[in-house]
């Protein structure tokens, strides 16, 4: 049976630039564990484009970067803020090309907040933190329970696990009818790639 929900993933585009310092924002952690962060969020947050990829400067509606966020462009955001209605903050940032300029002060940060206990625990095989049992670190077998998802969360993360965003799929069916570049999904059931 299909899932509901699929994996929110960056689909490579050609000369897409790679985002990869992120300055301006302290304990960048709770970017990915869902800590809400729109009241007082700085104004000079920045990405970096990475210079590993010098000739790569196309900014795309939805950028790779190295810190498991979701950088959107406006019209991206604007989109999901539509189709989401509710968890999410738009957290404004700064796109810094090679040369230190600002190339995009058009995107956000699309950060879902407040992460779902939606893991089943006892159907899916994974690896927890060694510091931490309630950190999942890595899965050989995700499942998820849909009945534990609440039915306005359309974008969230999952509670203990950081590494992926999930997506309602009739939210991922209408993103897909606008052409973003840059955007994919994965399916639930093809995760982890072998």
């Amino acid at each position: 049976m299909n899932s509901n929900f699929v994996i929110w993933k960056y689909t490579s585009v050609p000369d897409a630039c790679v985002l990869k310092d992120f300055r301006g924002l302290e304990k960048t952690f709770r970017l990915n564990n869902g800590t809400p962060l729109a009241q007082g969020f700085p104004s000079d947050v920045s990405f970096h484009m990475d210079p590993d990829f010098p000739n790569d400067l196309l900014i795309v509606d939805n950028v790779l970067n190295a810190d498991m966020v979701i950088v959107a462009s406006q019209r991206l955001c604007e989109a999901v803020r539509s189709l989401v209605p509710s968890g999410v903050e738009y957290l404004p940032v700064n796109i810094v090309d090679h040369k230190g300029r600002v190339a995009s002060k058009d995107h956000c940060i699309i950060h879902p907040v407040h992460p779902v206990d939606a893991i089943d625990k006892d159907q899916s095989v994974f690896e927890t933190n060694i510091l931490d049992d309630d950190d999942i670190e890595s899965f050989e077998k995700l499942i998820v329970d849909e009945s534990r998802i609440p039915a306005d969360r359309k974008l969230f993360r999952l509670l203990g696990f950081w590494g992926l965003t999930l997506v309602h799929r009739d939210v991922a069916k209408a993103l897909d009818q606008q052409g973003f570049k840059g955007l994919g999904w994965q399916r639930l059931e093809d995760y982890p790639e072998v």
